[in-house]
């Protein structure tokens, strides 16, 4: 029968304060020679011992399917190829569970033969993390299983070119002077597809339904076809398009799609009076195939915003940046106007989790998001970057405004509460600003704010810095600083 191992070395016993300190944060002693051995909390609460055979205990510990990584990751250091080794694996908890462990090995003495006499353990438990990288690999596969989604829909409905083909037929039939396909949002009908307007004249329109009398809300809540043939009259609040023909004649059929109202079909004629019963016969056999396509490309425009939003925040993610942010960078280089980056970073966010835990970590993020989305102008466009970083583009802003931008959201961001007693922790913020070339990209824009970014942290933190040839000059390269 082996002797039981002294649970704490005599030189810990003298200072109960630092053996209670070490045991809570993980540290475990083996002196296997003498056969003492101080356990960390967490092993001991997994049942280990026997350490007399160089952690023959703890390789029990470990999982089945980790324990040949495990036993070479020992040989290692009994060999003395190295004195130090780190590695993560799976262990079993008394209670069958699987837990995740990163262990850091360190001979600290070696005998006459080389062999390990007194080592320490480092245990930290890295469940949580692991279950976040799995996560995080669960999304990118989402992701991309909704890209491929995407291509699918877009190589099968293409919404403006299915609408063309229903109207200009629709028009061979009816001769209309112009009409309009809306969609219906929320209790009000935007217009998304036009024939026969001057380009940009009615796109920008919109007509609430809610709380209205005309034959538009009508159509919309009658799922019934409207003819209006006197429309000064008949149709308070109608907007006539400018530079096109006045209209007094309008024909509304509501585009129903499984049973409900989608959307509103309207076609116009200059004529009064003209259209009938016929026309009303004519256009709706149409209305079910524009119904169709409306609501299909409804779905379209979802699952595109739902493929592009971070889950957790709301706001775009790495996709949008890589489709909806170059649209915005493609759409600065033609205009020939700046577009303005920031990179903005939350301070010491890894010591929020570790105090606070990661449901509150969480919480701050959020809070942030919905801070900066306040703050930035519609036309802006916020991306979760990372786990604490975003990026904000800000078209058609020099580097003077960005940099307004960025000290107003770094200031502000602080006063953001959290909950009823807690603010957001500060910030800090890389800017960078430019006309796009021909030859740059929006990668090169952000690498660029990320410099600036990290010479704002090597600066103190909270504040706000600005990209200059310094940095490149000055050979300044991106750490990872919380």
């Amino acid at each position: 029968m082996t002797e039981k191992p002294e649970v704490v070395p005599q030189v810990l016993l003298n200072n109960q304060v630092s053996a209670r300190f070490m045991a809570e944060n993980g540290f475990t002693l083996v002196n296997i020679k003498t056969n003492q051995i101080f356990l960390s909390d967490t092993l001991k609460s997994f049942g280990a011992d026997g350490f007399d055979d160089f952690c023959a205990g703890l390789i029990n510990l470990i999982s089945p399917g980790d324990r040949s990584i495990f036993s070479s990751f020992l040989d290692r250091l009994k060999s003395g190829e190295t004195d130090k080794a780190q590695g993560e694996f799976r262990v079993i908890t008394p209670n069958g569970t699987v837990a995740w462990l990163e262990l850091r090995i360190q001979v600290i003495e070696r005998d006459e033969q080389k062999q390990p006499e007194v080592i320490s353990i480092h245990d930290t438990d890295i469940t949580e993390l692991i279950a976040a990288r799995d996560e995080i690999r669960e999304r990118l596969v989402e992701i991309e299983s909704l890209k491929e989604l995407l291509i699918s829909i877009n190589q099968s409905l293409d919404f403006n070119e299915t609408l063309s083909k229903v109207i200009s037929y629709l028009h061979r039939l009816i001769p209309f002077d112009s009409a309009s396909v809306q969609r219906l949002d929320d209790g009000i009908l935007r217009i998304i597809g036009t024939y026969g307007y001057p380009l940009g004249s009615v796109e920008h329109l919109s007509f609430p339904i809610k709380g209205v009398d005309n034959p538009a809300a009508r159509a919309i809540f009658s799922r019934r076809p409207i003819i209006c043939n006197n429309v000064q009259d008949e149709f308070a609040g109608f907007q006539q398009a400018e530079n096109a023909p006045t209209i007094r004649s309008w024909l509304g059929i509501p585009l129903v799609y499984e049973g409900r109202a989608v959307g509103l079909l309207a076609l116009d004629s200059s004529k009064p009076g003209f259209y009938t019963e016929e026309h009303v016969r004519i256009a709706s056999t149409l209305a079910d195939h524009i119904s169709v396509a409306v609501e299909h490309a409804r779905q379209h425009t979802r699952v595109k915003e739902e493929a592009r939003t971070d889950k957790l925040t709301g706001v775009a993610n790495r996709y949008g940046l890589e489709t909806k942010g170059e649209e915005l960078f493609e759409r600065a280089r033609d205009q020939d106007e700046p577009i303005g980056v920031l990179m903005i970073d939350i301070d010491h966010f890894k010591d929020v989790n570790d105090t606070r835990g990661h449901s509150f970590g969480d919480q701050v993020l959020i809070a942030i998001a919905k801070g900066i989305t306040t703050s930035l102008r519609t036309d802006d466009y916020l991306v979760r970057f990372g786990g604490e970083e975003f990026v904000a583009l800000l078209p058609n802003t020099s580097t003077r405004e960005a940099f307004v931008v960025a000290e107003r959201l770094r200031q502000s961001i602080p006063e953001i509460h959290v909950d009823a007693t807690s603010t957001c922790p500060t910030v800090s913020v890389g800017v960078f600003s430019g006309v796009p070339g021909t030859q740059d990209s929006l990668h090169e824009f952000i690498r660029k704010t990320d410099l600036a970014l990290y010479d704002a942290k090597q600066a103190g933190r909270n504040r706000s810095r600005v990209w200059s040839p310094n940095l490149e000059q000055n050979g300044v390269a991106r750490a990872h600083v919380t």
